[in-house]
């Protein structure tokens, strides 16, 4: 299919609109293979990368042993090499992970901007479920997701901060995390151990609900599997599902573990009533692969860690406006790509959708950057699919600048918010019994 570059003026003054040049569309079945592939490729990586972790560590045990030739390199020196190795943007993060929460920076600096992108990089991104895993009810795990914002928490220093999913500033406490308060703090280094939490902030209740676990009091759990990183977490924290409260000293924000599930029928069953049972209003529901790692550190969203709602389990299972209102024309916020001209999903890589005029984009005096994220309404032709079921264009009207966001929305959230307005994937799709398709 043609890449769609055909833009009109729109009746509205300063408003442009796109239309798709093909109307090719290919059905919901083209959209799960799409993200069925992603999947699969994406346990090969971990896998493929856990093997070659192994080795080394049985290559660094081996060279430390007595019997290794004594002109082979220490394993020390194969670890300063490596490290020396490392991208300079991970030499970054590094440094950045070190600077102290006391010293926040001025909004609207660049510092500023700088470090809301880098402590929203560090959240893990989650894509939206198009396809039913074929292994979901052996596999995955589920949990019921709390309604409000996701956040980041942080403690070090003897205090806590947590931070919003744009990497903004959200609150700052004392908390019985290690390191999270005076009494709790095990280090006295400036930047010295973390415990850094993903965690979904109730506010009606002042308490926020674990998900994950990406550092406990120093130890990364990045890369461990999902099945652990829960165990951890219901050894050290009290769980929401029997009741528990904050085991800290005494402030103003309680800290509970949201544990997952194995996703089996009835544990799905559960999690997708559980907004009367679980003590807190529901999201919708959040389907883990076991062997999936905390892997925020490239940026990229990853498909062993799925989304679902619906009007059941969520109120807001359709985009809303600031007032709760459900917007009558699906909203998209995208990226505008290193041409200037492009605009693309936040996916690494971008899934571009569209192209600016160029007589627009020159008119602008460069006022159009790439980076900058820009909001769009979807129109009703709708999207444009190429021949592996991934979307190649849209029928888009540009609204106005994003100023809020750090990164343009997933491809599969815009997916999932379409399907949520024509044929989406239900809850009987989640419990019926899952089988391999035969192509």
């Amino acid at each position: 299919a043609a890449r769609p570059d055909s833009w009109t003026a729109a009746p509205a003054p300063g408003v442009l609109v796109m239309e798709p040049t093909s109307r090719r569309r290919e059905g919901l079945k083209s959209l799960s293979r799409w993200q069925r592939e992603r999947r699969q490729r994406a346990l090969e990586c971990v896998r493929e990368r856990r093997q070659q972790s192994r080795e080394a560590q049985l290559e660094a045990r081996r060279l430390a042993s007595p019997g290794a030739r004594e002109d082979a390199p220490s394993a020390a020196a194969v670890v300063q090499r490596e490290d020396e190795d490392l991208p300079d943007a991970e030499v970054a993060d590094h440094i950045l992970s070190k600077i102290s929460s006391r010293s926040l920076p001025r909004q609207g600096s660049k510092r500023y901007r700088d470090s809301k992108r880098h402590h929203a990089s560090r959240l893990l991104q989650l894509e939206w479920l198009i396809d039913v895993p074929e292994d979901l009810h052996t596999s995955w795990f589920v949990v019921a997701r709390p309604e409000g914002p996701r956040c980041l928490v942080v403690a070090s220093n003897g205090s806590t901060v947590t931070r919003k999913k744009n990497g903004a500033f959200h609150k700052k406490f004392e908390s019985g995390l290690p390191n999270g308060s005076a009494e709790t703090q095990t280090s006295t280094r400036s930047g010295g151990a973390e415990t850094v939490l993903d965690a979904v902030f109730h506010e009606p209740t002042k308490t926020f609900y674990v998900t994950d676990c990406v550092q406990w009091d120093g130890y990364s759990l990045a890369d461990c599997d999902f099945e652990f990183r829960m165990f951890w977490l219901s050894q050290r924290l009290p769980s929401a599902a029997e009741g528990g409260s904050n085991v800290d000293v005494g402030q103003d924000f309680a800290v509970v573990a949201a544990i997952a599930q194995p996703a089996d029928r009835d544990a799905i069953a559960r999690a997708y009533a559980a907004s009367g049972s679980a003590g807190y209003a529901t999201d919708g529901l959040v389907f883990t692969h076991r062997d999936c790692p905390y892997s925020a550190r490239d940026g990229r969203p990853t498909p062993l860690c799925l989304q679902w709602k619906d009007s059941r389990c969520s109120r807001y299972p359709i985009d809303t406006d600031d007032s709760g209102v459900v917007l009558e024309r699906q909203a998209v916020v995208l990226e505008v790509q290193r041409d200037g001209r492009s605009v693309g999903t936040g996916d690494d890589p971008p899934v571009v959708l569209g192209s600016i005029p160029q007589d627009f984009a020159e008119r602008q005096n460069g006022l159009l950057r790439p980076g900058m994220l820009l909001r769009f309404e979807l129109g009703a032709a709708g999207f444009t699919f190429g021949p592996e079921g991934r979307p190649v264009g849209a029928s888009l009207e540009l609204k106005g600048v994003s100023g809020a966001r750090v990164r343009g929305d997933l491809l599969s959230r815009i997916l999932f918010q379409h399907l949520s307005r024509t044929r989406q994937v239900n809850y009987d799709d989640l419990v019926r019994e899952a089988r391999m398709e035969v192509e």
